[in-house]
């Protein structure tokens, strides 16, 4: 197991264009419009003056420090912290919420020993195109997360950058967003949509790079996209003109804390 520690209700209305009532084989068919304004489930209560927040996820979030970005931009912003990170690679919400798997059990013992404002959970592509994969396990982690006294925000994931399974990017993560905002009002939880702050990016500025060489998982340009969304939702201020841009061009990464804000607040 590898560890690391780092020391939104939705409404749909014109987003998934003709899922009113559909079922969930039509859902999967139907493409979104992800420049569409989208009303998101905002914090309840708002993240106070140094919330306490557990990333929990694989590759995706521990690719490029996504949690130490998100805290770096936390504190360029003008506000305190308190994050930690529980990512191992390929790693599924059913895994973390299984007590017998070494990952589950961990993150059960980390929700039932200590208070968490935020717990961000990232499923895996292949799981976020699946009710059946996803919805289950998110059912148990938000019923611990909120026994905890904790919010639950599940972050979007983003479509490989060629989609897969035969089916184009744009077909991929409407699926997941799709999933991701069906549970998410089921649960009454948050959702950190950085699928669709990449696709929104891929639209407006199409020389991004927002993929690794191996185009599943993030470049730095797609990791610090999805923290300045996560920053967004979590303190519903804009990260527009932060000082913290990493290793990023300064226009570049103005561009990326434009589409992450127009994404969450606008």
């Amino acid at each position: 197991m590898k560890k690391r520690d780092k020391i939104t209700m939705i409404l749909l209305t014109a987003a998934l264009l003709g899922c009113g009532g559909c079922s969930s084989k039509a859902q999967s068919a139907s493409l979104m419009d992800f420049q569409a304004k989208v009303e998101w489930k905002t914090p309840m209560p708002a993240a106070g003056d140094k919330p306490k927040i557990l990333f929990v996820g694989n590759s995706h979030t521990y690719y490029n420090n996504l949690s130490e970005m998100f805290v770096n931009i936390t504190k360029a912003s003008g506000h305190k912290s308190s994050v930690r990170e529980l990512s191992s690679g390929y790693y599924t919400l059913k895994q973390y919420a299984d007590t017998d798997d070494q990952g589950g059990a961990l993150l059960d013992k980390t929700l039932s020993e200590q208070s968490w404002d935020f717990v961000i959970l990232q499923e895996h592509i292949a799981n976020s195109l699946s009710e059946d994969d996803m919805f289950p396990s998110s059912r148990i982690l938000d019923e611990k997360i909120k026994k905890s006294g904790g919010q639950t925000a599940f972050l979007m994931v983003w479509t490989p950058k060629k989609g897969m399974n035969h089916r184009k990017p744009e077909q991929i993560q409407s699926k997941i967003a799709s999933n991701n905002i069906t549970i998410a009002q089921e649960l009454d939880s948050l959702v950190i949509p950085a699928g669709i702050s990449f696709m929104r990016c891929k639209e407006q500025y199409p020389d991004i790079e927002l993929w690794d060489q191996d185009g599943q998982h993030p470049s730095p340009e797609g990791s610090y996209l999805a923290a300045c969304t996560a920053y967004a939702v979590i303190f519903q201020e804009s990260p527009e003109n932060c000082s913290y841009i990493g290793d990023l061009d300064q226009d570049l990464a103005l561009k990326l804390q434009m589409v992450a804000a127009d994404t969450v607040l606008n």
